[in-house]
């Protein structure tokens, strides 16, 4: 055989196994789950909707409920420095998490939403009832090294005895922040983020906050600016266009809602704001080459609900919408059979992110939700579908919106991996780590979770 012929076939040999090695399933590299001790006690009940990489650690943050079930702010921060095992982290465990921190009052209303970390320290977006009946949009300065609060600060709406809350934070090139979310919004309609529901009134916005304002051991006196974009309910994500000073808000229309992507520029002046009315809730959005792509579900109580993606071009042109989700073929770990049709199954996805080069990653919970719904004859059979309890879901798709892989997932201790008694569990949020990870934030039934996968 030739030398050139040697090396043909060894080239598509390459490609061939290069391509195969990027469609594998990831396995579970590390898996640290923490209960409620972290975030104010047994009924404190936490879930985490968002995480964050620090240079030694992990942080995930969210709501938990204070002693009159209302709820508070919560972040734990989990090392790096941890065995890539499965673990319970506790004080009373060979292992525990970092630090931990809750804030709010008993009986007011409080909760994070999302972060950035920036100098040493991690700014943490989301909201806090300042008076009866008045929630105010809240920023903490807290340090990454011992979970201490330097500074916090409430910013009201413009419209008197208005709420509003931040739902979305990002670095910017100048090492700023920008902020979205919801202003000027009823008290009663303030509700939610996240997956616990959407607001119904107010607007969207976004506000500006200077490098020179994080730095500072004082708290800003007022933003640097705040645009408000009337026509938009609110800010549920905010995201940097790749290579540009550009930026995305995935948000919806007022009632009935309406997915709805808006483009921004550095200093918040609207460039394009498109609505999708095939795409379900919108929850995220992310830019990968040259589109952009929306998480989020479609369907109903009637029908079920699956995952979905929609495709945009630049200028913000639908280019494709797929669903994705109903997982219960080999593969899909504690799936291994099905008993009812897939009209009783939530795919609920929450965030998407990109991995450089590869494709998209959405992440989601998958379950039944209501047995009590269906037909007698029916019902039996859906009690023991084993889908009743909710897994978190990944799913990776191409440029084309073709699935690469998915996976689903729960928790298990060490040594109990063929019990039967397996946590709810949904994934929250995504991101990929410094060394090319994934890393999941894992909602749990008694707590939240960290699951990093290769």
């Amino acid at each position: 055989m030739s030398n050139i012929k040697k090396f043909f076939l060894f080239f598509i040999f390459f490609f061939i196994l290069n391509n195969l090695n990027g469609q594998e399933i990831p396995k579970t590299k590390s898996y640290y789950v923490v209960d409620s001790y972290c975030c104010g006690g047994e009924d404190s009940d936490p879930h985490a909707v968002f995480g964050v990489e620090s240079p030694n650690g992990y942080i995930l943050l969210g709501k938990s409920l204070d002693d009159t079930y209302t709820e508070n702010g919560f972040a734990v921060k989990i090392s790096k420095n941890l065995p890539d095992e499965k673990l319970f982290l506790h004080p009373d465990e060979e292992e525990t998490f970092d630090w931990s921190l809750v804030d709010g009052e008993n009986g007011m209303r409080e909760g994070f939403n999302s972060a950035v970390v920036f100098n040493e320290h991690i700014f943490i977006a989301g909201y806090k009832e300042t008076k009866k009946n008045v929630i105010d949009r809240y920023l903490i300065k807290v340090g990454l090294s011992d979970g201490k609060v330097v500074w916090s600060k409430t910013f009201p709406s413009k419209s008197n005895k208005k709420s509003s809350a931040f739902e979305s934070v990002i670095l910017t090139n100048e090492n700023g922040i920008l902020l979205t979310g919801v202003t000027n919004s009823s008290y009663d309609e303030l509700e939610g983020f996240k997956s616990y529901g959407n607001p119904t009134s107010g607007n969207a916005f976004s506000m500006y906050l200077s490098s020179e304002n994080l730095i500072s051991n004082d708290p800003p006196l007022n933003p640097n600016w705040e645009k408000q974009y009337k026509n938009s309910l609110t800010g549920k994500s905010i995201k940097n266009i790749n290579g540009s000073n550009d930026f995305l808000i995935a948000s919806s229309s007022h009632e009935p809602t309406v997915a709805k992507v808006l483009k921004i520029d550095k200093d918040g002046n609207l460039i394009w704001d498109k609505k999708y009315p095939n795409h379900g809730e919108i929850t995220d959005i992310v830019s990968f080459q040259d589109s952009f792509y929306l998480s989020g579900h479609n369907g109903s109580h009637r029908t079920g609900i699956d995952g979905s993606i929609t495709k945009i071009s630049s200028d913000g042109k639908k280019i494709w919408n797929k669903s994705y989700g109903n997982t219960k073929e080999v593969n899909h770990d504690f799936f291994e059979e099905s008993l009812v049709e897939n009209n009783l199954i939530f795919d609920e996805c929450w965030s998407i992110t990109s991995i450089l080069n590869e494709g998209i990653v959405m992440a989601c919970g998958t379950g039944i939700e209501e047995c009590e719904s269906v037909p007698e004859n029916t019902q039996a059979k859906c009690e023991e579908d084993p889908r009743t309890t909710w897994r978190s879901y990944l799913v990776k798709i191409d440029s084309s919106g073709d699935i690469i892989w998915e996976k689903t997932g729960s928790f298990t201790f060490p040594g109990e991996e063929d019990t039967d008694d397996l946590p709810s569990t949904a994934s929250e949020w995504i991101f990929i780590t410094q060394e090319g990870y994934v890393a999941s934030i894992i909602d749990l039934a008694f707590g939240i979770g960290l699951e990093i996968l290769e």
